[in-house]
């Protein structure tokens, strides 16, 4: 199943709280970890994979993931 872009961006605006156009560490991992909670996954493992987001995402290494790479 592929997603549509407006799907993509529809998930990003609701990752990004502040509505500043990028996705923090802090709300990747305010939107992330209730998730991976609920799914019985440890803490530890869900903050490994957020970080491996950021890092695969974060195509300006400025520690956050804007939609378009800016």
């Amino acid at each position: 199943m592929s997603l549509s872009e407006e799907q993509l961006r529809k998930e990003f605006r609701r990752v990004d709280k502040d509505n500043n156009g990028s996705i923090t560490v802090e709300e990747l991992r305010a939107y992330y970890l209730p998730r991976q909670e609920m799914l019985g996954i440890a803490p530890e493992i869900a903050e490994q994979e957020i970080r491996g987001l950021i890092k695969r995402l974060d195509a300006d290494n400025r520690g956050t993931i804007s939609f378009d790479g800016n």
